[in-house]
């Protein structure tokens, strides 16, 4: 039997610029980390993405100002090969993103293409224009949000982009002043991609047209949301055709059925909290992920540190909460289910923990029963050797 990692990737603030990426081994039967090392830790990971067909782990360094640059120029994507025999991370290569906080990634099911996002920050331009009769009016430019497209080599390595998708959209909200694409889920086919567009309250679908090496958006998308809901994460069904969508900026999931051609229809939207747990204001909702069977789907909320458990109707898509397990870990960022469904790992930001939760047969989640300290612990991915 080989074994088993767990890489946990560390965000950056000024108070803490060295975090990388935390490699841990990982029992089985316990589900208990082991903290091995911290490698890269100049990177401040946004998102991270395991190519097991390769063996490449792909990370995006979050920034705003690119490397070298004075000001300005967004982050980088970086290319790890995978070390097997003790889960080590030896860099491939790495590429700007060519926009600013790169949010989120995934390949296409063969690992031709490697999809990123590009959420952008609130950086503004203010320019001045002249019409034609001299008078002055003003523009103001705003970062873009993308989602860009990058050939992968043999070894894994990224090429260099080949199309660019740019968003459109604003919303309600002061956060909301131009799109933010802030993460890309591929469909179990290996077909269609779902884009949460938070900034202007949109789902995107897409496919990838690979003679012309383009991103296509499907038919129908994107699709607006309720105003000022701003989505944040996706998770396809791992065998039936449902979407579920949270909100960052309000306590609820939404599900979606799609066609082959990738059109969404909505269906359900439910309440993330059970009615005794009532979020505060600037409420963020975070991280969705599924249980192996398809049959529970899991939500991390922070500020009121609850993990909300649904079980899935597999002939409706309609979502019932029949677990808000709170005290859980204080800001939940990111989460994800064991290779064989038994354990759910949190990795929370402001708690600098990442905790093991056991997963019953009912998909109810038990007190954790391992934890270890990280310095900004924002995402989990497991890697079985």
């Amino acid at each position: 039997m080989g074994k088993s990692y767990v890489y946990v990737g560390n965000r950056r603030t000024e108070k803490q610029p060295l975090s990388g990426i935390a490699i841990c081994g990982y029992e089985e039967e316990s589900g208990k980390l082991q903290h091995l090392k911290n490698v890269y830790q100049t990177l401040g990971i946004g998102a991270v993405y395991l190519d097991t067909k390769r063996n490449v782990l792909y990370c995006t360094d979050e920034l705003v100002d690119y490397p070298g640059l004075r000001a300005g120029g967004g982050g980088q994507v970086v290319a790890f090969a995978l070390n097997p025999a003790n889960g080590d991370l030896t860099e491939i290569n790495r590429r700007p993103s060519y926009g600013a906080k790169p949010s989120s990634l995934v390949t296409d099911p063969a690992g031709h293409y490697l999809l990123v996002t590009n959420h952008g920050y609130r950086n503004t331009v203010t320019q001045t224009e002249q019409d034609a009769f001299g008078k002055l009016f003003l523009r103001v430019l705003r970062d873009e949000s993308s989602v860009v497209l990058y050939p992968l080599r043999e070894d894994g390595s990224i090429g260099e982009p080949c199309d660019i998708f740019r968003l459109s959209g604003e919303g309600p909200e002061p956060f909301q002043l131009s799109a933010h694409a802030h993460s890309i889920r591929r469909s179990p086919l290996g077909k269609l991609y779902a884009v949460c567009d938070k900034g202007g309250d949109q789902v995107f679908m897409f496919k990838l047209d690979y003679d012309r090496q383009k991103i296509v958006p499907c038919p129908g998308s994107p699709l607006q949301r309720s105003p000022g809901s701003a989505p944040r994460y996706s998770a396809f069904h791992p065998q039936l055709p449902y979407l579920f969508v949270n909100k960052e900026n309000k306590p609820i999931i939404s599900a979606f059925r799609y066609d082959e051609e990738g059109k969404l229809e909505h269906i359900w939207t439910v309440d993330a909290l059970p009615p005794q747990i009532t979020p505060p204001e600037g409420f963020l909702q975070s991280d969705i992920c599924l249980g192996k069977s398809g049959h529970y789907l899991y939500s991390l909320l922070r500020v009121v540190n609850v993990i909300s458990v649904f079980k899935i109707d597999g002939k409706t898509g309609r979502l019932t909460l029949v677990q808000a397990l709170e005290k859980a870990c204080a800001g939940g960022r990111g989460c994800a289910v064991s290779p064989d469904g038994r354990f759910l790992i949190l990795a929370a930001l402001e708690g600098h923990e990442v905790a093991t939760y056991p997963i019953g047969e009912d998909g109810r989640l038990s007190p954790a029963v391992s934890s270890i300290v990280q310095p900004l612990p924002g995402t989990v991915t497991f890697w079985e050797a």
